[in-house]
């Protein structure tokens, strides 16, 4: 059965400067929120994001949705979940589960394609980045979008 914990969880400070007039977090920034959230997670997983260079590849967003659920506002300390949607042979969707204390302000994925350096090609997912995503993955209910 799948590990239901998530691969990682990511915090973040909500700054003025991600907030519009209101004081309202920007519907643009959930966007960089999930990406640092991304990088902290292989952070987490391989010790730097830098490892996956050394593999020779680098992790592309294809595609990515944002559905704002609440307001979160200057200050409030988000906390972001990162699951593991799908693992394909080229291709990794992450969810994000953004809330402030119990209350969900966002969710949304990207779905990566891993590409080889320098060509900027298709290439497979790390053995070794794929073997510690694996346990991670949660399965999706059938007709989800990623």
């Amino acid at each position: 059965m799948a590990d239901q914990r998530p691969a990682h969880v990511h915090r973040v400070r909500v700054r003025p400067a991600d907030c519009d007039r209101q004081g309202i977090v920007h519907s643009t920034r959930y966007p960089v929120f999930f990406e640092a959230a991304m990088v902290e997670t292989v952070r987490a997983l391989l010790g730097s994001y830098h490892e996956l260079a050394k593999q020779g590849v680098d992790l592309h967003v294809a595609e990515s949705g944002v559905r704002h659920l609440n307001p979160a506002r200057f200050d409030d300390l988000l906390r972001i979940s990162v699951r593991v949607r799908t693992l394909g042979t080229t291709t990794l969707t992450l969810g994000f589960d953004a809330a402030v204390d119990d209350t969900p302000v966002a969710t949304g994925w990207n779905r990566y394609v891993s590409v080889g350096t320098p060509e900027a090609h298709s290439a497979p997912l790390p053995d070794g980045l794929r073997r510690l995503l694996e346990p991670r993955r949660v399965p999706q209910p059938r007709g989800t979008r990623s």
